[in-house]
């Protein structure tokens, strides 16, 4: 698990720094204070070693995904700024990772694969990188060219082995072949009666889930009194209550980051969603990071994480941006209790 995350240069941070972070960590702060860019961050960092991870931040904002480097990697910069790096560190289980990047307009200009896209090059660069974790490094180049993202490693590197990281929000919590992968990977192991106690928060006539195949199509449906209905039409909560705990208890030892996790969520549901989730990341030993904007979401997480023991594995962050950067305002469950008793504004 990560205890700390820092940013320099990073989208819209310009440098920020949060320690002490938890098993469980929600992060607030109003709009355009960081949160989406500190989950985003975390994600590259360990995602960092696949050329698809530029293309997946894209998706997760639903931006056009475009190959080209203004569209891909200008937008990781502090202002845009590509002559000053990123750089994105953190601690993993009390060993040091660092991620950084940096533009190398010659570097695009001089390799042979892109001699026949000279209109292109001009307005191209590579993306320099270097990873370290504990004693490990890598170091090499992104490049771009008609056909996608490349990743070239300096000779001497080898790939390092990361935690999986799984990132979550309303853009990409859908059912695909890898929520069907994960359903029928956890009904082999005997846990699916766990899934199907989770979706009852919501609709408690549910009592199976099946996967079904008609045409060659294959779909999750659930069962409701003597009726299969398929599971993209139970509602966007159901759905995405389902996609967050699958990921959870399907992944063991992983990082699940959540963006806006109350959305698609009455709030009546909030504290035992999150006593179901905080009990979910104990027994699989999950971590988890979320953002918010609900002051209901708050108070239900301190309810629900309370119920589930585990208030000293739980802590909150206020992100805020001014005009002289970026800071973090750390609540321990305990604190933020206390705060949100008095009816302190903490978002």
């Amino acid at each position: 698990m990560i205890s700390s995350i820092s940013f320099q240069n990073f989208r819209g941070l310009k440098e920020l720094e949060l320690v002490n972070l938890c098993p469980v960590t929600l992060i607030s702060g109003k709009n355009n204070a960081g949160k989406s860019s500190i989950l985003e961050g975390i994600f590259l960092l360990f995602d960092h070693a696949a050329p698809q991870s530029f293309i997946k931040i894209s998706r997760f904002r639903n931006l056009p995904v475009v190959t080209d480097s203004a569209v891909l990697w200008t937008p990781l910069f502090y202002e845009l700024d590509t002559a000053v790096p990123v750089q994105i560190a953190a601690r993993l289980n009390s060993a040091e990772m660092v991620l950084k990047y940096t533009a190398e307009n010659d570097f695009a200009a001089s390799q042979d694969m892109l001699r026949d896209f000279a209109s292109s090059v001009k307005t191209s660069y590579a993306l320099r990188f270097y990873f370290k974790y504990d004693n490990d490094c890598e170091s090499g180049y992104f490049t771009i060219s008609p056909s996608g993202v490349t990743r070239m490693l300096d000779t001497s590197n080898s790939l390092i082995s990361l935690p999986f990281v799984q990132y979550i929000n309303a853009e990409i919590a859908g059912h695909d072949n890898v929520v069907i992968d994960w359903m029928g990977r956890l009904e082999l192991a005997g846990k699916k009666q766990r899934i199907i106690d989770c979706l009852k928060i919501i609709d408690t006539s549910i009592s199976d889930i099946s996967t079904i195949a008609q045409q060659g199509q294959v779909q999750l449906y659930t069962k409701t009194g003597t009726k299969l209905l398929p599971l993209k039409l139970a509602g966007d909560g159901i759905n995405r209550l389902l996609f967050i705990v699958l990921a959870v208890i399907a992944n063991p030892n992983s990082l699940i980051l959540v963006d806006e996790i109350e959305v698609g969520f009455h709030y009546s549901m909030y504290a035992k969603f999150w006593e179901v989730l905080a009990v979910a990341a104990r027994e699989n030993n999950c971590q988890i990071i979320a953002t918010t904007h609900s002051y209901e979401c708050i108070d239900g997480a301190i309810t629900g994480i309370e119920k589930a023991g585990m208030m000293d594995s739980f802590c909150y962050y206020r992100v805020e941006h001014t005009g002289n950067g970026n800071y973090g305002y750390r609540y321990s469950g305990p604190l933020l209790r206390s705060a949100v008793e008095t009816e302190m504004e903490v978002r």
